[in-house]
């Protein structure tokens, strides 16, 4: 007997700024029924969860802010890329940086590279960008909550 999917898909978001917190977690709330959203405040936290997390509920997508303390992000992505099982998994480096440099290192460690909003509302077409890194099933979900909707 196969075990059922979890009915949720799994997002990962470490930052250190609260504010941020609070503005993704808004920008996530619309998303409440299909996705789950944990956050961490350093990027030790996010790996101390991945190390424990049951390897069938793979997160879909992780966001790391680039500068946090105790382990950025950039040390973040490169231990994740380490991890057995996570190599391919789709992660964000989500900063207020604008480096060209970021960008190159986020591509190198197979990441996608975002650079913060400056307004809140310009926060909604960036979290759908990054939903695109999802599963099918996930955007399958959100696809028809649309039309419903």
């Amino acid at each position: 007997m196969t075990k059922p999917l979890p009915t949720k898909s799994l997002v990962l978001y470490a930052d250190d700024d609260l504010d941020d917190h609070e503005l993704i977690r808004d920008a996530f709330s619309r998303y409440e029924h299909v996705i789950e959203l944990v956050s961490f405040r350093d990027g030790q936290q996010l790996l101390d969860f991945l190390q424990d997390l049951d390897r069938e509920r793979k997160p879909c997508l992780v966001i790391i802010d680039i500068n946090m303390p105790k382990l950025d992000g950039k040390q973040t992505l490169r231990a994740i890329r380490n991890m057995a099982d996570y190599e391919d998994l789709p992660v964000v480096l989500f900063s207020t940086s604008t480096m060209p440099k970021d960008a190159e290192y986020a591509r190198r460690y197979h990441a996608t590279f975002q650079t913060k909003p400056i307004h809140t509302g310009q926060i909604d077409p960036l979290i759908e960008k990054m939903l695109e890194h999802c599963a099918d099933e996930l955007k399958n979900r959100l696809d028809q909550n649309r039309k419903r909707g």
